[in-house]
């Protein structure tokens, strides 16, 4: 079992799921606003009843990413997966190929592989994963055994009381890429600084509505980019872990059908830098993943450096 320093780290990746409290919420929405860029045809858009500060609460409140993210766990499909590590002068080292499908029995789902392969030592004497981030990826994307499927999203509160601290940060790992933006009390010094709409945050940020398309659909596109200077000074690194966030909501049901972001830090105790990319589709009117894909550099102490991508393609969905 991996040591609670260890697991406190991994959680840095996460972000559990937040219901805010309407009034905190409103006050985020009230301070976004006072600072928020809107692309030209966002102005115009204004002008036919585009309600800026609703569209602004519905960043703040999706739940449609994260359900995308449960759904690969409850509908039926095929997935394919392919997991490497680099070493510093960005030469393959390790690699783990995977094809498989989520097979639904009544109320039971479980993960089939049609066909694995590994290459390089991915494992140590005991068959365990030497890397954390390759842990995180087999826990994230591949569970073992069955599980009885829910797709439901459930309260932050209820899942903490339910589970002891090691399965509360494992349950935050679960949720690792699927609700960026909140705070995570538990990483020390730097867990505060991923609440992107915080308004102690908001100085640091340059906010933006713009319009655009992704796979050929029109989308609300809202972006958050740390500021290269700030009060007229030049901008700490270590001012934010988000270095910037973009997600694309779908303009005809304001579901997230894509999301790209940058987390970077630097000190003694963590560094890091990790790109991910997300995209969704609708099928038979319920959001699914098609591509995820992650790029990063992770280094904690006492582990060896990290430089991992991934990329995991989801097909045949069968959405009832």
């Amino acid at each position: 079992m991996p040591s609670l320093r260890v697991l406190r780290a991994v959680c840095l990746l996460v972000a559990l799921m937040r219901f805010p409290v309407q009034a905190r919420a409103q006050t985020e929405v009230d301070t976004i606003m006072n600072v928020i860029q809107l692309g030209d045809l966002v102005v115009r858009a204004q002008g036919g009843g585009f309600d800026v500060e609703g569209f602004v609460a519905q960043v703040m409140e999706d739940t449609s990413f994260y359900h995308a993210f449960l759904n690969t766990r409850y509908h039926a499909h095929g997935v394919e997966s392919s997991f490497r590590v680099r070493n510093k002068d960005e030469r393959e080292t390790t690699s783990l190929y995977r094809r498989g499908r989520l097979v639904r029995e009544g109320a039971l789902a479980r993960i089939e592989l049609d066909s694995t392969a590994e290459r390089g030592r991915l494992r140590n004497g005991k068959g365990e994963l030497r890397y954390l981030t390759a842990e995180m990826y087999d826990d994230v994307f591949f569970p073992r055994g069955s599980w009885t499927a829910n797709n439901t999203i459930r309260s932050r509160e209820q899942e903490i009381v339910r589970t002891s601290r090691f399965e509360k940060y494992r349950s935050e790992l679960k949720k690792f890429m699927f609700n960026p933006g909140q705070e995570i009390a538990s990483v020390p010094m730097i867990g505060d600084k991923l609440a992107l709409f915080d308004p102690a945050m908001v100085p640091f940020y340059d906010y933006r509505i713009d319009q655009g398309f992704r796979g050929g659909r029109a989308c609300w596109v809202f972006s958050a980019v740390a500021k290269d200077t700030v009060d007229g000074r030049t901008a700490d690194e270590d001012d934010t872990v988000i270095k910037r966030m973009f997600t694309w909501f779908d303009q005809g049901d304001m579901r997230v059908i894509a999301r790209e972001y940058r987390i970077a830090h630097a000190s003694l105790v963590l560094d890091f830098d990790i790109r991910i990319t997300v995209d969704n589709t609708t099928v038979n009117g319920d959001l699914v993943p098609v591509k995820v894909l992650y790029d990063g550099v992770w280094d904690i102490p006492f582990k060896k450096r990290e430089i991992v991508r991934f990329v995991l393609e989801y097909r045949d969905w069968q959405v009832p």
